[in-house]
């Protein structure tokens, strides 16, 4: 049981890494049709920087699950290199639970309350001059905030159990 859970988390972090890919695309076409309009047609848009750094926090933080997935994020583990596999997983399972699982469970929480605050007051972004509605871009990341903290708890379970497959230096 536990196992098909931590299959379904990692199918999640693939499909979301999936989306992050198509938004890096969207980031690209939005950048390049800015340049083009900005320097061609001497008509820069009015919405092409609010486009990008939302799409550029989506992207970031929707593969974020999908990068601890695959033992991707930078670990300052000279100490706990030394020790055996099972120390390691050991460590690992113990900082996960106890500090970056609560950490990303308020986080998202917080992210959450603040996305569906935004959605019932109609917020815009207070610093655009375009001032869409930023509802949206709270909801992604709060997804993003949520899948990272399912990926957190498959690892630490995996951790916990000594079957993680990610990479260690023996």
């Amino acid at each position: 049981m536990i196992d098909r859970v931590a299959s379904a988390i990692d199918r999640l972090s693939g499909l979301l890494c999936w989306i992050a890919i198509a938004a890096l695309l969207g980031l690209i076409a939005v950048t390049l049709y800015e340049v083009f309009v900005r320097y061609a047609l001497n008509a820069p848009t009015l919405w092409s920087s609010d486009i990008g750094y939302m799409l550029n926090g989506a992207l970031f933080l929707l593969a974020t699950a999908y990068t601890m997935r695959i033992g991707g994020h930078i670990r300052v583990d000279f100490f706990s290199a030394r020790f055996r596999p099972r120390t390691q997983d050991a460590i690992n399972a113990a900082f996960f639970a106890v500090v970056l699982l609560p950490a990303l469970a308020w986080i998202s929480w917080v992210s959450a309350r603040r996305a569906w605050r935004a959605f019932e007051s109609g917020e815009l972004d207070p610093m655009s001059s375009w001032a869409p509605l930023i509802w949206p871009f709270y909801l992604v990341l709060t997804i993003g905030f949520v899948s990272f903290a399912l990926q957190v708890l498959a690892e630490t379970i995996r951790h916990a159990r000594g079957t993680s497959t990610q990479i260690r230096r023996d």
